[in-house]
């Protein structure tokens, strides 16, 4: 028993790590042109983001400060931006099991978990992306880490219950509407147990409910995001049979990079294993079973479901297809925070004896996804020196004097890229010009761009490419 959470422990701690040695790839996508307007405009165009199509007050802050940054020193520092937020994300798992002596081997399998079994390119190596969805993912980790280290109904426990909401409110509008079905449900069902408690949950719940306002008179109500089935944007019937259609998949799916079936198969399987895992692992500990606290495992399970639910009747309704792959990849973790706090629940209720299997049935569902993601993670480590001068390439080639630049390609395994079309693109008003080149040349100030082929082209299938 002892040997295989051991090894649990290894394989958690050795994932993260790999994954986390990728940062230094991480790359800007549509970062060129919001780098380039707020040092164009400042905090003007701070505000005009927030108050029409990005009320995210924490992580459009946070972007501003790193474009500022950026400008000042003449230096991408693409890693180091990334690499705070992933301190974030492992200290919010990871730091209340450690200093409450328990759960330690439960919250590594979740870390490593949640880099597993779906694409991590827009979530954890788009500084955008990573700016907005990390603290919204680490705010709902810190809520289950919270009860696994046995801080949730202490005083500490509280205030950081208090913070995570905030966060997550400020970060997302995702988080947003997490904390308003979160808070909804802990006052339905009676979970707040003083006036101080109280106050400190409406005001997350008041700040998110502004901020979603906010969102729906701005970006939402302009229409102009259109990527799927007219038919379906802006028409909430529509919005909901296409749901309805496609909510197992959505939920349940595993490597979108498979066959969609191959996919739902593998990501059930993955799922329920880790779930059983989870569930033997909290059996051994005995967790609180008294009544306040099941209530608050359920309410924080539901309330993951449920915005999951909730993301998917958002992006049809503005898209008119599930969109993006940030999203998939923030609902693909919040199930499994979920499944975490359901695990929890059960254990306490009805603990089982067996729970020296937890550790080769956590083992399994951590081998199952990395087994199918490491091909990919070997590529990229083989290609990381050539990524790295191709990046400082085009760096130094953009900060060079004259009008023109050449942008060296790389093809994209885990930390994905801007890949364009081999060809010299100049610098145009023309809105069906490729808007990709564009944001380079108006990033840089140049007239024109060479895309060069990929420096790492190898016989890969080409759906590593990001078109």
């Amino acid at each position: 028993m002892k040997f295989c959470n051991g090894l649990v422990i290894l394989v958690g701690i050795a994932t993260v790590l790999a994954f986390a040695g990728l940062i230094p790839l991480g790359t800007w996508q549509d970062d060129f042109l919001t780098l380039h307007n707020y040092h164009q405009q400042g905090g003007d165009f701070l505000i005009e983001r927030l108050r029409h199509w990005s009320p995210r007050p924490l992580s459009e802050a946070l972007i501003y400060l790193y474009a500022v940054t950026v400008h000042h020193y003449g230096l991408p520092l693409i890693g180091a931006f990334i690499a705070l937020f992933w301190l974030v994300l492992a200290g919010a798992l990871l730091l209340p099991p450690s200093l409450g002596k328990r759960g330690f081997l439960t919250a590594i399998a979740m870390l490593a978990m949640l880099l597993l079994g779906h694409p991590v390119t827009e979530f954890f190596y788009w500084p955008d992306g990573v700016a907005a969805y990390l603290p919204t993912l680490a705010a709902a980790a810190l809520l289950l880490a919270l009860d696994w280290g046995g801080w949730s109904e202490s005083k500490t426990g509280l205030c950081w219950t208090f913070i995570a909401l905030m966060t997550a409110a400020a970060s997302s509008e995702v988080g947003a509407m997490f904390t308003i079905i979160y808070v909804g449900l802990l006052v339905i069902s009676r979970s707040v147990q003083s006036r101080r408690q109280m106050t400190l949950m409406v005001i997350p719940f008041l700040l998110s409910s502004g901020l979603l306002c906010l969102q729906y008179s701005g970006r939402v109500s302009q229409a102009s995001e259109i990527i799927g089935d007219p038919a379906i944007a802006h028409h909430p019937f529509a919005t909901l049979l296409a749901v309805a259609k496609d909510l197992p998949f959505e939920l349940l799916k595993g490597d979108t990079l498979r066959h969609k079936y191959i996919g739902l198969a593998e990501g059930l399987v993955i799922k329920l294993l880790f779930l059983v895992g989870l569930y033997l692992a909290m059996s051994a500990r005995r967790s609180s079973p008294n009544k306040r606290m099941q209530r608050m495992r359920l309410i924080l399970a539901l309330a993951l479901l449920a915005t999951a639910m909730l993301t998917m009747a958002a992006a049809f309704y503005n898209f008119g297809a599930p969109c993006c792959e940030r999203h998939d990849t923030l609902r693909q973790n919040y199930i499994l925070i979920a499944l975490g706090s359901l695990a929890t629940l059960l254990a306490a209720r009805w603990p089982s004896r067996h729970f020296k299997y937890a550790g080769p049935i956590l083992l399994l569902a951590l081998a199952i996804p990395l087994i199918a993601i490491l091909p990919r993670l070997v590529a990229e480590y083989r290609d990381y020196a050539a990524i790295v001068q191709a990046r400082d390439d085009t760096w130094r080639s953009g900060q060079s004097v004259g009008p023109d630049m050449k942008f060296t390609q790389t093809i994209p395994n885990v930390t994905g890229n801007v890949y364009i079309t081999p060809d010299i693109y100049r610098r145009t008003a023309n809105p069906d010009a490729d808007q990709r080149a564009q944001w380079i040349l108006a990033f840089f100030d140049k007239q024109s761009v060479e895309f060069t082929p990929a420096v790492n082209a190898t016989d890969r299938n080409d759906a590593y490419l990001i078109q």
